[in-house]
């Protein structure tokens, strides 16, 4: 792929990749790295681009964002946080078997952004263990 050399951190690892730019984030997390938790749009075609829906939410630096309106310059450096690493924190584990528990899910496309916003304000930002 024609681009430049872009690092960041995605969910517990270093990722350093030639990447345009101009990239969003999702197409960059589920094409190009192959992470699928995190959802273009809950329509599922290839995102809003409006921040509409959640179902591109990841954590950046510990913040909720909507993928969808983030491009790849954006995020040099930073650290992305998906929902394949929600549950790797006690405070994670308790929002996913809570989620289960009560029955939550409404939207089976859109709610790994809904656990993503919940386990934000449940807690600090997921530091996600490694092995």
């Amino acid at each position: 792929m024609a681009g430049e050399l872009w690092s960041f951190r995605l969910t517990i690892r270093p990722i350093r990749s030639k990447l345009r730019a101009t990239q969003p984030l999702p197409w960059v997390i589920r094409d190009e790295i192959g992470m699928t938790g995190t959802k273009y749009t809950c329509k599922g075609d290839y995102g809003c681009g409006l921040a509409q829906c959640v179902a591109c939410s990841v954590l950046i630096d510990g913040v909720v964002a909507r993928s969808c309106v983030i491009l790849i310059a954006g995020i040099y450096g930073r650290k992305i946080t998906t929902i394949e690493a929600i549950d790797q924190d006690d405070v994670g584990q308790r929002v996913v078997a809570s989620w289960v528990k009560h029955q939550v899910a409404q939207c089976g496309y859109g709610q790994f952004g809904k656990v993503i916003a919940a386990r934000n304000r449940s807690g600090n930002a997921l530091t996600p263990r490694s092995g």
